[in-house]
This record gives structure tokens, C-alpha cells and sequence, in this order.
């Protein structure tokens, strides 16, 4: 299903918020992955923007994992 097709529908995109709300230095929850202009926008961003937040907050988790190691 692509991004077109959900709008359509008028489906929103779920929150990533995985209730492990811990900001970081540089104000990225380290539970989801937003930063906090994000988290405070999210239920007025748009589809495309939902779903670019949530690629932006994956990165940033997977970046987070790699400097852990």
C-alpha cells in the first residue's frame, strides 16, 4: 500500500511512541526516535510528513544503536 492509497482512505499513521519518553541532549526521545518538535507536532503533520518523521526517527535510532557499540 503506498503513501497515495492511504491518504485517500484518510488513514493517519500510528505514533511511533513506544512510551519510553527520555529525552536526550540534543532533544531526541530515545525511546521513539523524534525530536521534540516532532513529538509536540505530530498530530498536525500530514500524511507525507507522518511517514517522513518516522524514516527521520528509524535513522536516528539506528544511528544511536551504532554508537552504542
Amino acid at each position: 500500500m503506498n503513501e497515495d492509497h492511504v491518504a485517500r482512505r484518510g488513514a493517519r499513521s500510528a505514533s511511533p511512541c513506544r512510551r519510553q519518553c527520555t529525552l536526550d541532549e540534543r532533544d531526541v526521545c530515545i525511546g521513539c526516535g523524534r525530536t521534540i518538535t516532532e513529538i509536540c507536532g505530530w498530530s498536525t503533520l500530514g500524511e507525507a510528513e507522518r511517514v517522513r518523521v518516522c524514516a527521520d526517527a528509524a535513522a536516528r535510532l539506528a544511528a544511536r544503536e551504532r554508537r552504542a557499540r
